[in-house]
């Protein structure tokens, strides 16, 4: 009876993960491409996106504006937006210096979702299955950051095809990532957006480059602080290369975000954009980045002419101890699959049958799910 017990506990685990996975699902994906556009409350518009927008999301533009979507029309792909507020970005000044000791920092793991999305000037088309240039502008970010004194560790698994199951598979990776280069400092996504590349196209430094989006799900229990880190990410980018961050979009996902206070998804660009454009961006990013998280020397250059004022600010790196990494992603996932199991027992056995059989069997059997107690089996 007790081996019947074990095995339906690790069933429930199972059938648990995969509901949640399929739940969790984030793509909009239809045959037909196209994109949603999100206008303000005078019909204004205020940008573009190629993702299904949804009533509730949220929007922070350029000039820091925020705004809530308080009506979808589906069929003509157009949202409506109603102004809120403007977002106070984090203040860049503090005492706190640039910490170069690695140890210190834990590593940055990256990963693409869509890993083949490509960029039609450069690649020739927008998709090349298993290995597209998003790929390659994932690796220059990785290089830029590993310049920075970062030790960032990029996984190429392949998450094809690009439909509604991309992110249930990429999460896997994810969460191989998490566990294999713990403590973890923070988990980037990235991708390129699929809307014409004028949306996308900006100056920095004098040079021709791509603007970056960040996305952040709101539909998980790390929604607060990763959207602290896109606030900090966006203010050193203003202040030191004007023009960098396109906009912040929360919407009703979860894009794999819970397992990670510090995860989020890069949007680099449009497939209308060179990937040169876009590894170049990287660049920038990096130091924008590594400032915004672990603290530096930011020098203000001119939101018009690009070039320095000559002022200095000092940037307070991000409080690790207040966001601890993907542990804690990972232990909340824990949580949910152990309630979840025991809650079917419950209702199948009955309490007290399932009390006195659960405490036997589960901490063994649930170790040897996670894989710390194998056994040989023949």
């Amino acid at each position: 009876m007790r081996k019947t017990v074990s095995r339906i506990i690790v069933l429930c685990m199972l059938v648990f993960v995969l509901l949640s996975c399929t739940v969790l699902a984030d793509d909009w994906y239809e045959s037909d491409p196209g994109y949603f556009t999100l206008v303000d409350e005078n019909g204004k518009e205020l940008t573009v996106m190629a993702r299904e927008i949804f009533k509730d999301d949220e929007y922070i533009s350029g000039d820091n504006k925020h705004y809530k979507v308080v009506r979808v029309d589906k069929a003509k792909r157009y949202a409506y937006a109603k102004l809120v507020g403007e977002i106070t970005l984090p203040a860049a000044a503090g005492e706190d210096v640039y910490v170069a000791a690695q140890q210190q920092k834990g590593s940055v793991v990256l990963y693409a979702t869509h890993n083949s999305e490509s960029y039609v000037p450069s690649d020739g088309k927008e998709s090349i299955k298993g290995k597209g240039g998003i790929l390659d502008v994932a690796e220059s970010f990785r290089n830029n950051l590993e310049k920075k004194g970062i030790k960032a560790v990029l996984d190429k698994t392949s998450h094809d095809p690009h439909d509604a199951g991309s992110y249930r598979r990429s999460r896997q990776t994810a969460v191989k990532l998490i566990k294999a280069n713990m403590p973890v400092a923070a988990a980037f996504d990235i991708h390129r957006d699929a809307v014409p590349k004028s949306h996308y196209v900006t100056q920095v430094d004098g040079q021709d480059m791509v603007k970056v989006r960040i996305v952040i799900g709101r539909r998980n229990q790390n929604r607060q602080a990763n959207q602290e880190l896109a606030e900090k990410i966006k203010s050193v980018a203003d202040k030191t290369y004007p023009g960098l961050i396109k906009d912040i979009f929360i919407g009703k996902g979860s894009y794999n975000q819970e397992l990670s206070p510090r995860a989020l998804l890069f949007e680099i660009g449009t497939y209308e954009n060179s990937k040169e454009a876009a590894q170049k961006t990287t660049a920038y990013l990096a130091d924008v980045v590594s400032k915004a998280m672990f603290g530096g020397t930011a020098e203000r250059q001119s939101r018009k002419t690009g070039e320095s004022t000559g002022e200095k600010t000092k940037i307070q790196p991000i409080d690790q101890k207040k966001t601890s990494g993907g542990g804690r992603g990972l232990l909340w996932l824990l949580v949910v699959l152990v309630v979840g199991g025991v809650g079917f027992l419950f209702l199948s056995m009955g309490g007290r049958e399932m009390s006195s059989k659960v405490k036997r069997s589960v901490r063994e059997e649930f170790s040897s799910f996670l894989g710390r107690n194998k056994r040989n089996r023949k």
